[in-house]
């Protein structure tokens, strides 16, 4: 007899056995079986029945890979895991079909429990998977386990899994805020905190890979400490934070909420909620930027302007001139001890207690190359120190990024025209090459460097065009010579040999002759003896010394 409703009977699905209860359920009645390898519900063997059975009666995520093509079937637990990008796809197809980033991992692991029975193990498994319209850095812990059909055969595999990628990312992130804090606690100045802040930001790169801590000094931000090599993106982020005096934090880069951001610009503040400074970080392109991300972040900030804001309350009782004046300087120069093969000095001008001009660098380039940088800007205070670190920064990027003496001087001319004070600046850069025995050099209206051994001196005097900010055309050519184990190299400011009454060149006779008389002893008693020699306690103007011996490959 026919239905007395007058309606058709719906087609049977072959599912009356399927367990309910779960979303999953619902569309896996739905779908289109006969589409797919495995066939039409009512052909389904019963090992592959018993399986889905148990995938649906779970709350933990399961998925069922059956047949040659390991086809997907999977419960609510599992569908979270693979995002929008993934479900509803998955749902009947082959695994190797939605998972083609990541099968270079997995697929061999599928492979073998397969071929061999044996189930696999894998604990917090790094994977980067697009599962909501980004790559993303996932970890999860799972195992595969063979799956047997009525005739006794592997017919498929089970995957139990957990995802614990946020356990992992909570894990790294609370470490590098220990470590921060750590690094920060016996700070006293504010640009010994950024430093310190740099070294333990840089030894945690993972979810903040590049960073700036820039302070706030009379309205102008003036960046203090960075680990940044990109000079481009240096100074776009330098001008982006400008944005943040408001005191509103600024995600740069963020197509979409929930996706990866480029930078998150944050407000240093003190307790009053005035501006001190801003922190830029540049973020893990890997990872969402969330609540939990943006909390992290927020986190080291506030680090950070604490005890920024406890040095500047020191500021006030040593005298905020003095104290500003000698932290930007600090800021500016590398903290370097001396070692068996260099040393470093820089002499403030006598009773003067602003800011100088002048500055080094020490740039590790490879195992046996590093570039020695000395420069000197027209004046004191803010307007030249802060062209003096805008300098140094870009002279290291550009060096860090490949460019010879001649080139990154080249392009130093050019930034220099760009900045305020930065015009008349001179530098000298000298690349020590130890594999190939040579010293690479170029200077700028700077005085020569000295290259001095027991048995004689000679200067490093080519002539590398004038100084910079005057003429952006200048030709800067790099000058390449040979140099002697145990030489001794000497770079240094004008402030070691320009004294008023007498001549330039009878005081590069003087630093020659001095140089030699100590050319055998220590770095350190080198370059501590030619201060003394050279009478730089009484100058006024800034001296920087630094002191390299030569040595080749060990």
């Amino acid at each position: 007899m026919g239905d007395p409703s007058g309606l058709a009977a719906p087609p049977a699905t072959g599912l009356d056995w399927l367990p309910r209860g779960q979303q999953m359920a619902d569309l896996i009645v739905r779908h289109d079986w006969s589409s797919t390898p495995i066939g039409h519900p009512s052909t389904w063997s019963n090992a592959l029945r018993t399986a889905v059975s148990t995938c649906l009666s779970s709350n933990f995520p399961l998925l069922v890979l059956w047949g040659p093509d390991l086809v997907k079937i999977y419960n609510d637990g599992y569908r979270e895991m693979i995002g929008t990008e993934k479900h509803p796809r998955a749902l009947g197809s082959p695994v190797a079909d939605i998972w083609p980033e990541i099968w270079d991992t997995i697929g061999p692991m599928f492979d073998a429990v397969v071929t061999t029975g044996v189930a696999t193990w894998s604990e917090h498994q790094p994977l980067l998977i697009d599962r909501n319209g980004f790559t993303e850095e996932c970890t999860f812990t799972f195992s595969y386990s063979p799956l047997y059909g009525d005739d006794g055969t592997i017919s498929g595999v089970l995957d139990i899994s957990v995802e614990t990628t946020k356990e992992v990312v909570q894990a790294r992130r609370l470490e590098c805020i220990a470590d921060l804090s750590a690094s920060l606690s016996m700070q006293e100045h504010a640009t010994d905190a950024c430093v310190a802040a740099m070294g333990a930001l840089t030894r945690h790169s993972s979810d903040i890979v590049a960073a700036d801590i820039m302070l706030n000094v009379d309205g102008s931000l003036v960046p203090v400490a960075s680990n940044r090599r990109s000079l481009q993106a240096a100074g776009r982020l330098a001008s982006a934070a400008a944005e943040v005096l408001d005191g509103t934090p600024r995600t740069v880069g963020q197509p979409h909420p929930g996706f990866p951001a480029e930078h998150r610009l944050t407000p240093l503040t003190n307790g009053r909620g005035d501006v001190i400074g801003v922190f830029i970080a540049t973020l893990n392109k890997l990872r969402p930027f969330d609540a939990g991300y943006s909390q992290f972040v927020d986190v080291l900030a506030q680090n950070i302007g604490s005890v920024i804001e406890r040095a500047q309350r020191r500021s006030e009782i040593v005298g905020e001139l003095q104290f500003v004046n000698e932290t930007l300087q600090r800021a500016m120069l590398p903290a370097v001890r001396d070692t068996p093969t260099i040393a470093a000095r820089y002499l403030p001008a006598a009773n003067n207690l602003s800011v100088g001009g002048d500055w080094y660098d020490i740039i590790d380039l490879s195992d046996q190359r590093r570039a020695l940088v000395v420069g000197d800007c027209v004046g004191h205070g803010l307007h030249a120190a802060t062209a003096m670190g805008q300098l140094r920064s870009a002279a290291r990027a550009l060096l860090l990024e490949g460019s010879d003496p001649g080139r990154m001087i080249a392009s130093l001319d050019t930034f220099a025209a760009s900045i305020e004070g930065g015009a008349c600046a001179s530098v000298v850069c000298v690349v020590v090459d130890r594999a190939a025995g040579t010293l690479d050099y170029c200077r700028a209206g700077h005085p020569p460097p000295l290259v001095v051994n027991p048995n004689g001196a000679r200067w490093l005097d080519a002539s590398g065009g004038p100084v910079l900010g005057l003429d952006p055309d200048a030709p800067r050519a790099n000058t390449t010579i040979d140099f002697d184990v145990d030489d001794v190299l000497l770079m240094y400011t004008d402030g070691l040999v320009e004294r008023r009454g007498r001549s330039i060149n009878d005081q590069f006779d003087e630093l020659a002759k001095h140089a030699l008389l100590v050319a055998d002893r220590n770095v350190t008693q080198v370059a501590n003896s030619i201060l003394l020699m050279m009478d730089t306690d009484s100058v006024d103007d800034d001296v920087v010394l630094l002191v390299k011996r030569l040595e080749d490959v060990d």
